[in-house]
């Protein structure tokens, strides 16, 4: 049924009397009649059609304000339509439409998400904060080296800095919500990471107590450097996260999308620090140019924020600092090589003739060689009598090494032992920058150096279908720590399954004494794998052989074998210390629970109240 005509003043009152101009509810105020509604163009073009679109959306109006003006009841809604001749309802009236608003455009924004600007900070901030942490590993190696124990140290500081930058840079974000902020820490943590290569070097030259202080010495001050050198700027970096949340996010409704946004990118940026800075910058350019990259990285952000070309400026700190530093990173008499490994950094020294591979802080010698002499002066020589313990009739010996470093044993056993035995040598080293010193620095030959393995020691066992006669376990890890992986039962199990038929096992395990928690230990795990284990003091304070295998062994008889000239005073010395069938109660090493480290600090401790540092 049609309604009224689109011109009929008699339609447009009527609908707004029946909306809500009502009986008066006081009968002395009779309400005035409401002035006609000026018709409204309808929004689209369905009600451009339709006659009864302007005289509905004019009644809502009215009826909104009636009740308020003069205090009547408002009819049914079912009034309008009924008056209007239409279908429409109370529940679906039709609005005209109506210009964005501030709120509708801030709302838009929030439903697009943080700018680029802010997911680009966020993301240059979270892959700044990663390398710094792996480049801070290695500026504090070559002082305290990278034992758990230090690595505890900086992993715990910089998540302490973190959370102390997220509460003060999230109350200050609140209290001066501008984009300036977000920028100025970002650049005064470029300063501040600039310096740290110059700092890194005052600070840890003094703090430095070296391998031969006591583990409580060490951890504290390893604490107090990381506290000092790398909180203040990951303090400063922390500020960007609780900005660039409260700048992205228009209203608390959409809060934790922001966020999540932003942490997405952040951890995205985190990822890309982390291994750009462990594969590539530090192995390729150094930690000091690595820090100085995240230095020239923080500085030209804020340049680009904030928009001010005397920031610029702030880039002559790296530079100078650069400049400054430059040379070694650890002077040594004598050095002829340095770098920063995947793995740890590295130093060749060489004095009076005697060549040494030095690690980290370089409380222990991984590998050594005395111009014009076969012999080193050092536990490596007893391993040379390791085949002469062997009741075989075979001359044949296949010798592997784990953890062959620079060539040392292989060097030896090539030229001291090749005359006596048809030797077939294997070594493995995880660090490329480790064995590719062996043909350049100790002497070893370029066709010994062609028998090295880079790989990891266990998997590289795992791996392997060969068997072999004698197997050397020479593994360290930051100086004086042999791997935990390497003294496990499982380990010894498999290294017993890739053992020939009277073949054995060896390694030096650094103890005060025989009593020795540590040598104890590592003896008795031995012992669940291999029925015949063996003890023997060899030159050297602290150096012990052990010996595993599932033969019996003469090494009481290494005096009398017919062993070459150069070796007949040292096989005296371990024939003298010789113990059989050593096999004490001591902790088993599994690889569930192997406290490795913890039992070497526990050594050196002992060592350094007995005989000093």
């Amino acid at each position: 049924m049609s309604g009224p005509g689109d011109n009929d003043p008699a339609a447009e009152t009527g609908s707004s009397h029946g909306a809500g101009a009502g009986p008066s509810a006081s009968p002395t105020s009779p309400t005035p009649p409401t002035p006609p509604t000026p018709r409204t163009r309808p929004a689209s073009s369905s009600s451009a059609t339709d006659p009864t679109a302007a005289t509905v959306a004019a009644p809502s109006t009215t009826a909104a304000a009636a009740p308020a003006t003069a205090g009547t009841t408002a009819a049914p809604a079912g009034r309008v339509a009924a008056t209007a001749g239409t279908t429409a309802t109370a529940s679906a009236p039709v609005t005209p439409a109506t210009p964005a608003t501030p709120a509708t455009a801030a709302t838009a924004t929030a439903m697009a998400g943080p700018s680029r600007t802010l997911k680009a900070v966020a993301f240059v901030a979270g892959t700044c904060v990663m390398a710094l942490e792996m480049g801070s590993s290695r500026l504090l190696a070559p002082a305290f080296g990278t034992s758990i124990l230090v690595w505890a140290n900086l992993i715990g500081v910089i998540l302490f800095a973190m959370a102390f930058g997220y509460n003060v840079g999230g109350r200050l974000a609140d209290r001066h919500p501008a984009i300036r902020g977000l920028y100025l820490s970002l650049g005064g943590a470029g300063v501040l990471v600039g310096l740290l290569p110059l700092a890194g070097r005052a600070a840890l030259n003094a703090l430095a107590a070296g391998i031969t202080s006591t583990p409580i010495t060490v951890i504290f001050a390893s604490f107090f450097s990381v506290i000092v050198l790398i909180a203040p700027p990951v303090f400063l970096l922390s500020f960007a996260t609780p900005f660039a949340i409260r700048l992205g996010a228009p209203d608390v409704a959409h809060t934790g999308r922001v966020a999540g946004t932003l942490g997405t990118w952040s951890t995205a940026g985190s990822l890309v620090g982390t291994f750009l800075a462990a594969l590539l910058t530090i192995p390729t350019f150094g930690t000091r140019a690595t820090l100085f990259g995240i230095a020239a990285t923080l500085i030209l952000t804020a340049v680009f924020g904030l928009r001010s070309a005397r920031a610029l400026l702030l880039l002559l700190l790296p530079a100078a600092c650069a400049w400054l530093v430059r040379g070694p990173a650890k002077p040594a008499a004598g050095l002829l090589f340095e770098k920063n490994t995947p793995y740890q950094f590295v130093q060749v020294v060489r004095n009076d003739g005697l060549t040494q591979l030095i690690v980290n802080e370089g409380g222990g010698v991984q590998s050594v060689w005395r111009q014009g002499s076969d012999l080193t002066g050092m536990y490596y020589d007893a391993y040379m009598l390791l085949p002469f313990l062997q009741s075989l009739s075979d001359p044949r010996r296949s010798v592997l090494i784990l953890g062959s470093g620079g060539g040392t044993i292989l060097r030896q056993y090539h030229e001291v032992l090749s005359s006596r035995f048809d030797l077939r040598l294997t070594g493995v080293e995880i660090d490329p920058v480790v064995a590719a010193t062996g043909p350049k620095y100790f002497g070893l030959s370029p066709a010994l150096a062609a028998d090295v393995h880079i790989a990891d020691a266990r998997p590289f066992l795992a791996a392997s279908k060969q068997r072999y006669d004698v197997i050397i376990v020479d593994a360290y890890a930051q100086q004086l720590y042999i791997p935990f992986q390497l003294t496990t039962t499982q380990f010894f199990h498999l290294a017993a399954a890739h053992l020939n038929p009277g073949g054995l096992l060896a390694m030096n395990v650094n103890a005060v004494g025989e009593r020795s928690p540590l040598l104890n230990a590592i003896l008795h795990t031995l012992h669940s794998a291999m029925p015949y284990t063996y003890l023997a003091h060899i030159p050297g304070a602290f150096n012990y052989l052990l010996v595993g295998s599932a033969t019996p062994l003469r090494g009481s008889r290494l005096a009398s074998l017919v062993v070459p000239p150069l070796l007949r005073p040292l096989g005296r010395q371990v024939a003298a210390a010789w113990q059989a069938d050593a096999a004490p109660s001591g902790m088993l090493l599994t690889d569930n629970r192997a406290p490795v480290e913890f039992l070497t600090d526990w050594e050196l401790y002992r060592g350094i109240q007995r005989y000093g540092p």
